[in-house]
């Protein structure tokens, strides 16, 4: 489906004593996007249902206990029945809170205990050094006492300085205790910083510090007991109770989202009315479920069949503008394999609902590009493992984005390896000259091509390293296509939007000059070597003029004057597409340059020779696969972002998000 799915506004009013079974009713049905209501005169925001302060009230003692036993979200083995957790919920909390907070009051006790031993003991450290009580060290009227590191001994400079003193030092004397008379105090610190002096401030206490370090580490070795076994108890209680409090939390989110829907509709004394959007095809069955269960209790009314084209008025202001594109929800495809490259629009926003949705356009072309550079049935085939393994096995958006990049880019890495290429992990199946082949190394001559139905299908057409000219204009070409189909796309836009006139002018000028430039291309290339030779009176060079020339004033009527200077962004896109060779040539490049190590160079030593080749293969190609996932990921869809998305996608639109109840950890049943 190019474009998102068609909507229809509904509108749904009810008695108010109805609500809460009209809410059961619409999240169970899981496809009305409500519209939140802003007060008008006459009408007001509904309240809460009765339950939503219990239900919030236990949601918020449930996150903190999971906050407190350090619970995150994980796949549960079994879901856990609605029923077990309704009836077992509430007790739940309760014991746990009265269990949780003692231990979590215990663990937070022993480690600030823990911390407070640990500074004193950083504190004591340095005074072991020197044979001294700590209650030496204060408690004098008429001495100053200094006591810290240095970065020199300070002894000499003090006998100069001062008269009345008495030093104590370390081993190495990097560390000092100086007693010193009172009024010469200020001398001996200035001697004393001269040298490096850093303060350390003694704690109060009694006995040698070699001691008082002693009853430190044993309080450390039974408060650290003590730590452990709050832990271990918080560990327990998480073990038994996660699946519980997961479920639990699940099951309030939900009930407290229900109970606030009236935060999002119009009420007055007695009735409700809801305004939302449906998608078009699913409204009789909406009707049909609510008669169904509400009966005759209800008005159903479809307000409008949402249509994708943007009515002027005069003075060209467009109405509902804002309406048409970015308000009305736009619901994606769902249908695989398209819908799995849904993550890849959404990084940089949703459809707007009167607009193609570069999805169709992502899911077939950025595989080929991925695979294009990539370009090898040895990296393609663990990129298809890795795919496959991670579609099956991860959860996260993100994750599933990137391992469906993997698995279908990898399925054209390895077509494009096979037939394009003819090489796996950088090297050629059949020899195209001098070069290490798989036919070479295994000692075995390999068919350089298979019969397709009476055709002779080569293994390899292309050689990355020596037939780089081919292999760009190649991608120059796709650049051309790939830009054609982006102002095709742009014209149906503008086309459903406003008309073909306006559509005409503002993108097929630019087709016109694509087609005169593509025209053009190879008589370009033909003559590269001297341009000069180029005969301008020829037809091969003023056809595709004239189309450039007509293009541009077809824009410049549609766009304005200014549209010229976008020409030569056209130029550097269709010279963006050379990447696609380039990305493929430098890992050729790397990989050849790992393949001679190993195998040309060290190979051949025999003994550890042999094990270092191995080596160097294993981690050389393993950087050239990760490089090639970055390289050709990045770049693939820099293509589709930068060059193509700027000829037809505006972006912006609002997700279709319909009331509905996602359970993972708990079921109904």
């Amino acid at each position: 489906m190019l474009l998102p799915e068609k909507m229809s506004k509904i509108l749904i009013v009810g008695s108010k004593d109805k609500l809460q079974e009209t809410t059961e009713v619409l999240y169970n049905l899981a496809l009305v996007h409500p519209i939140d209501f802003s007060e008008e005169e006459g009408l007001s925001l509904g309240s809460p249902f009765p339950s939503a302060s219990d239900a919030s009230q236990k949601l918020l003692k449930l996150r903190a206990l999971e906050k407190d036993l350090e619970i995150e979200e994980a796949n549960l083995a079994k879901k856990v029945p609605v029923g077990e957790v309704e009836s077992k919920m509430t007790s739940t909390i309760d014991d746990l809170n009265a269990e949780v907070s003692g231990v979590v009051e215990t663990k937070n006790q022993t480690q600030q205990r823990l911390a407070a031993l640990e500074n004193d003991k950083r504190l004591l450290v340095p005074l072991s050094s020197i044979p001294l009580d700590l209650d030496l060290y204060s408690g004098y009227d008429n001495i100053a006492v200094f006591t810290g590191a240095v970065r020199s001994d300070p002894e000499a400079a003090l006998s100069a300085a001062v008269k009345k003193f008495e030093i104590f030092k370390s081993k190495n004397a990097d560390f000092v205790a100086v007693f010193v008379a009172k009024p010469e105090a200020a001398e001996a610190q200035r001697v004393l910083v001269q040298n490096g002096y850093s303060e350390v401030v003694v704690p109060k206490g009694k006995g040698t510090p070699e001691q008082l370090i002693k009853n430190i580490e044993l309080e450390e070795g039974e408060v650290k007991k003590a730590l452990a076994d709050a832990e271990d108890k918080i560990t327990r209680l998480r073990s038994e109770n996660r699946a519980m409090i997961l479920a639990s939390e699940e099951h309030l989110s939900i009930e407290v989202e229900k109970a606030e829907f009236p935060l999002r509709i119009a009420t007055t004394k007695n009735a409700f009315a809801v305004d939302a959007w449906v998608p078009t095809k699913q409204v009789e069955n909406v009707k049909k479920e609510l008669d169904s269960k509400l009966g005759k209790s209800f008005h159903f009314e479809v307000l409008e069949v949402k249509s994708r084209k943007e009515v002027e008025h005069q003075g060209s202001e467009v109405e509902h503008e804002a309406d048409v594109g970015t308000e009305t929800p736009v619901k994606m495809g769902e249908k695989k394999p398209i819908s799995m490259f849904n993550g890849f629009t959404e990084l940089i926003s949703t459809p707007k609902y009167n607009e193609i949705d570069p999805t169709n356009v992502i899911a077939i072309t950025f595989p080929l590009f991925f695979g294009l550079m990539v370009g090898d049935v040895g990296y393609g085939t663990i990129f298809i493992a890795l795919g496959y393994i991670g579609l099956k096995k991860v959860t996260t958006d993100d994750w599933r984005t990137i391992s469906t990049m993997l698995f279908f880019g990898g399925i054209w890495s390895t077509i494009f390896g096979l037939f394009l290429f003819g090489e796996a992990f950088g090297m050629p199946f059949a020899p195209h000259g001098d070069e290490l082949t798989w036919s070479s190394l295994l000692g075995t001559a390999l068919p350089s091509s298979f019969d397709l139905g009476g055709i002779s299908t080569p293994f390899g057409i292309y050689n990355k390293l020596t037939d780089v000219n081919k292999l760009l204009y190649l991608t120059v070409w796709i650049g051309i296509f790939h830009l054609f189909l982006g102002f095709f796309l742009g014209m149906f836009n503008i086309a459903m939007r406003h008309g073909i006139k306006h559509a005409i002018m503002e993108k097929f000028g630019w087709v016109l000059v694509l087609l005169g430039m593509a025209i053009l291309l190879p008589v370009i290339i033909a003559n590269l070597s001297n341009i000069m030779n180029i005969q301008f009176s020829s037809m091969a060079v003023i056809i595709p003029l004239v189309l450039i020339i007509i293009g541009m004033a077809i824009s410049i009527m549609g766009e304005g004057v200014l549209s010229i200077l976008e020409l030569p962004g056209l130029l550097s896109n269709i010279l963006s597409y050379t990447r696609l060779a380039a990305i493929g040539v430098s890992k050729a490049g790397l990989a050849l340059a790992f393949n001679m190590i190993a195998i040309e160079m060290l190979a051949p030593m025999g003994g550890i020779g042999v094990v270092f080749g191995i080596v160097i293969f294993i981690v050389g190609h393993l950087a050239v696969l990760m490089l090639a996932i970055i390289s050709a990921g990045i770049h693939g869809i820099r293509l589709h972002y930068v060059e193509l998305f700027q000829k037809f996608y505006t972006g912006g639109g609002t997700k279709y998000s319909p009331l509905r109840v996602v359970r993972k950890y708990t079921s109904e049943r």
